[in-house]
């Protein structure tokens, strides 16, 4: 037996070699809970502690009882690879294989062997995996550099992302803005093109949706942006709201409707205009959600802010704009829009000449918003995308922006993805899982985090709770190689050797209610430096109406810009992700 099961021991490291999808140091983390080296004569046993059919979700950890001394413990999703995550004798369901296509449900099995014997336990298990997506990027349909082919095919190739959606101005789509002189030239040369070959944009959008669709493997999302600046009919200074209605949002629908309609800010002028167009939609079938992004932004030309205290109490017609908001867009290549009322570090911030430092337009303003009692059981979460106009592809370490004022080139920060949970790569289930706020954001990188809170997984949602107030996260650092779905974990433009970094922070936030609004306190801050993190945090003074959100740092390639006409450069060799915030109802006992 002792032969064995050293024979064991080296196929599973000839194993652990040959395929790199297994993070190497977490492996080594983790060797101290495999057992010890002289086996018991107590007979091995275990058992899997959940009811057959639970939902899981990514990164929980499934109680197990062990009994004896397992010198070696795995766990497998149906009949894949061996995994060696373990939270003592508890598996870490990070990085599963997906779920086939046309199955609801898996077999999770749990392994333990020692030189006596052996021992397994079986249960079939719904499991929502991360699927990791870039949903906000341009092309030459609008004011980007590449074509939307372009874009897709280098997408698919990279192999980094599970989804992706473009998000064209929907200005630009099939029109002229008359708003920016930089464009004007070309969107009316397009435009007469198209007019003359009988070619719509938006169907173009409609068409590749469909053609670059392939369920399982890599999914599209049918999106547009509603663009209203300080120069547009909802913006102007003499329009019936001011400036308060400037804001650009991007919406996302269920499905490539045929007869979908796209909204610019020349046919909706306001907040009102537009959400009771997008719930209309809605209401015919049209399923859709929508992100404001990059909140703090000043582009050269005019202020695109967010003003969220307009946003939450100055809507008339709030009813319309609850069926279809759905968060922020907390992070994308113009910089972080969350950190300064919150007490951690900004990394990739905006360049100090590119933003209006509006408190307003802090994301903390929006989360103390959404946490009041006009908005209870209102979904709003914390998201993340790319916005890139010049750069070739979604998803990619490198982007560049032409900056108006300056007339050059200055390097932006790279692109934010979003990461969602569902069962299947489809576009019903990503949209579902944007829709139901079971997605967070991220700096590029791949990191793999599980936020429960009193047990519960719910970003962007209100619940009920007990007190003390219990949040447990666990976070796999992004890794090299390729994950057990096939994807590449390497962005476009990003050295793979660059990833083996571990978690170096994770920061609990919650509500200041001493401060008053905008501000966030941190009231749990852990340094595991570890790739794989579980770190438990306790609040005893958890009230109704708080939130809380979680930020982690992993830290990275250093990533650097050209600079440009004497600008600042952006650099940086952290990234972080964000997770939140959930909001509470009620507090018991």
């Amino acid at each position: 037996m002792r032969k064995n099961l050293i024979i064991l021991e080296i196929v599973m490291i000839v194993f652990l070699f040959y395929f790199p999808s297994f993070p190497s140091t977490v492996v080594d983390i983790e060797r101290n809970v495999l057992g010890s080296s002289t086996a018991s004569s107590e007979s091995l046993s275990v058992k899997i502690n959940i009811d057959p059919f639970t939902t899981v979700y990514e990164g929980d950890i499934i109680n197990c009882s062990i009994t004896g001394s397992p010198q070696v413990k795995y766990w497998k999703i149906n009949d894949g690879k061996p995994h060696m995550l373990f939270y003592g004798d508890d598996p870490v369901i990070f990085d599963p294989e997906p779920t086939p296509l046309n199955d609801e449900y898996v077999n999770l099995t749990v392994y333990i062997e020692n030189e006596i014997g052996n021992a397994s336990d079986s249960v079939m298990i719904k499991l929502k995996r991360l699927f990791f997506g870039d949903i906000h990027w341009h092309s030459r349909l609008c004011d980007g550099k590449f074509s939307l082919d372009a874009m897709y095919k280098n997408a698919i190739n990279d192999n980094y992302l599970d989804f992706a959606a473009y998000s064209g101005h929907a200005e630009l789509l099939d029109s002229v803005d008359f708003t920016s002189p930089t464009s004007l030239v070309r969107d009316f040369v397009q435009l007469l093109v198209n007019r003359v070959f009988h070619r719509s944009e938006w169907q173009t959008a409609k068409d590749k949706a469909i053609e670059y669709y392939d369920p399982g493997n890599f999914t599209t999302l049918l999106g547009f942006e509603w663009s209203a600046g300080q120069w547009h009919p909802g913006g102007w200074l003499w329009g019936a709201n001011g400036r308060e209605d400037v804001s650009h949002i991007n919406f996302y629908y269920k499905d490539v409707y045929p007869d979908a309609l796209k909204y610019s800010a020349w046919d909706k002028y306001t907040f009102d205009d537009i959400f009771h167009a997008m719930a209309e939609e809605w209401d015919k079938g049209h399923l859709n959600v929508g992100f404001p992004h990059h909140p703090l932004m000043f582009n050269g030309f005019e202020v695109n802010t967010v003003n969220w205290t307009f946003l939450a109490d100055g809507v008339v017609n709030s009813a319309d704009r609850d069926k279809i908001l759905r968060g922020v867009e907390t992070y994308s290549c113009w910089g972080t829009a969350i950190g300064k009322y919150s007490g951690i570090p900004i990394t990739w911030p905006y360049l100090s000449n590119r933003y209006y430092n509006q408190t307003d337009a802090w994301v903390e303003n929006a989360l103390w918003k959404w946490s009041e009692e006009p908005r209870k059981n209102r979904r709003f979460v914390l998201m993340a995308s790319s916005d890139i106009h010049q750069q070739s592809r979604p998803g990619s370490a490198k982007s560049k922006t032409w900056y108006y004022s300056k007339r050059g080139f200055i390097p932006d920060s790279p692109a934010g993805i979003l990461a969602a949970y569902a069962v299947h790569n489809t576009r019903e289930e990503i949209w579902d899982a944007m829709n139901n706020c079971s997605i967070y954001g991220l700096q590029l990188l791949k990191i793999r985090v599980n936020v429960r809170v009193d047990g519960q997984l719910a970003y962007g949602r209100w619940i009920n709770c007990t007190s003390p107030l219990k949040i447990r996260v666990s976070a796999l650092s992004a890794f090299p190689g390729r994950d057990h779905s096939g994807k590449s974990m390497c962005p476009h433009g990003y050295s793979p050797d660059e990833l083996d970094y571990p978690i170096s922070d994770i920061w609990l936030l919650k509500k200041d209610n001493s401060k008053g609004r905008p501000w966030c306190k941190v009231i749990g801050h852990a340094m595991p430096n570890k790739n794989l993190a579980v770190v438990n945090f306790e609040d005893p003074d958890v009230q109704p109406n708080d939130f809380y959100y979680v930020a982690i740092r992993q830290k990275g390639q250093q990533l650097t810009g050209k600079q440009s006409n004497n600008l600042e450069d952006t650099t940086g060799n952290e990234y972080m992700a964000f997770i939140g915030p959930i909001f509470i109802d009620q507090v018991q006992g």
